[in-house]
């Protein structure tokens, strides 16, 4: 509690941030260089797919919280069951591992479970969840 935390340290790189839930993330891009270091971004259909699927999650009572962030290489959108906790799902779009093209790939916690070329292809691994969301709704 006495420890003075200044910006400026974290700035100049003299000290590492900590990103507990992001570590199998940035690990996936070790291993490719430089060339994971091209900015990446989510493009608005492919924000909008997200935000869809979020939005029927929270109706549903399943995921409370979502947060967009940008690495050296990838856009992540983490979505979350509250505020406190780990993300539930992080969907990550980063660079191929050829090198060539972008690649969506859904994360678990460090465990990798969907990855695909297209969106539309990685986001039907929450085809489940969102029949439960869909039956949940139905029963109000």
């Amino acid at each position: 509690m006495n420890d003075i935390v200044s910006l400026d340290d974290y700035r100049d790189g003299k000290k590492a941030l900590k990103s507990g839930h992001l570590d199998a993330v940035k690990d996936g891009l070790k291993a490719r260089g430089n060339r994971g270091r091209r900015p990446v971004s989510f493009d608005r259909m492919e924000l909008g797919r997200l935000l869809a699927l979020y939005s029927e999650q929270v109706a549903a009572g399943h995921w409370k919280d979502y947060a967009i962030d940008a690495l050296p290489g990838q856009a992540l959108f983490s979505v979350y069951r509250s505020a406190y906790e780990n993300p539930d799902f992080v969907v990550a779009k980063q660079i191929a591992a050829s090198g060539k093209g972008r690649e969506f790939v859904i994360y678990n916690g460090p465990k990798r479970v969907a990855r695909h070329e297209s969106l539309l292809e990685v986001l039907k691994h929450f085809e489940p969840l969102r029949e439960r969301a869909r039956l949940r709704l139905q029963s109000f």
